[in-house]
């Protein structure tokens, strides 16, 4: 099942995982504004990739 997963860049580390079937690109957007608006703030770049399916 293909997943959105939201990754932090400088340490590669997988954040979030979030079912396609069940979240919009949109909602992602959204929800890495909310939930991950810490790192951003400390200057983190995050990133929203396509994991393969598992």
């Amino acid at each position: 099942m293909p997943y959105w997963e939201v990754i932090l860049d400088k340490d590669k580390e997988v954040l979030g995982r979030y079912n396609q079937e069940y979240f919009t690109e949109q909602k992602i957007g959204e929800i890495v504004k909310k939930l991950y608006e810490q790192e951003i703030k400390q200057g983190h770049d995050l990133s929203i990739r396509l994991s393969k399916n598992d």
